[in-house]
């Protein structure tokens, strides 16, 4: 029974980690500029309603499927932070240095950058913590200061 729920819950992990994918954000972005293509195309045209009426639904649709996307990602970091750090707020740590690490960390997972580093993140998806994030800044502050 055990091994049956460990293999449940192995599957569903694999299947968060596909639909968190970030080739979703790219299909998201090429979507939207076909949606804009085709009503630049259109113009003029009689179909220029309806394709300016798709391109703003599309462009809704995106929106909303990238929202829930970094809503997701940002749900998961949390729950991974309570069971790996127990509560977020320590004494060294405020709500407040972790969102704007959060924002931070999004920020970066859209940047384009050819850092070795940040391609051996994207090969292992690999993300970053923001309290550990704020741990290191703070200990580096510490360490700055004596």
């Amino acid at each position: 029974m055990f091994i049956l729920m460990a293999e449940n819950l192995k599957q569903s992990v694999e299947e968060v980690d596909k639909d968190l994918a970030h080739s979703w954000i790219n299909l998201s972005a090429n979507v939207r500029n076909l949606a804009s293509d085709l009503k630049l195309k259109a113009a003029g045209t009689f179909l220029a309603g309806d394709a300016d009426h798709l391109s703003n639904e599309t462009s809704r649709l995106c929106e909303h499927v990238e929202r829930l996307h970094t809503d997701m990602i940002d749900l998961l970091e949390n729950v991974e932070n309570v069971e790996t750090h127990g509560s977020i707020q320590e004494a060294d740590v405020t709500c407040e240095d972790v969102e704007k690490e959060k924002i931070q960390i999004q920020r970066e997972n859209h940047e384009l950058r050819s850092d070795f580093k940040d391609i051996i993140k994207a090969l292992f998806m690999w993300r970053d913590d923001p309290v550990e994030r704020v741990r290191k800044k703070k200990v580096i502050i510490v360490s700055l200061s004596v």
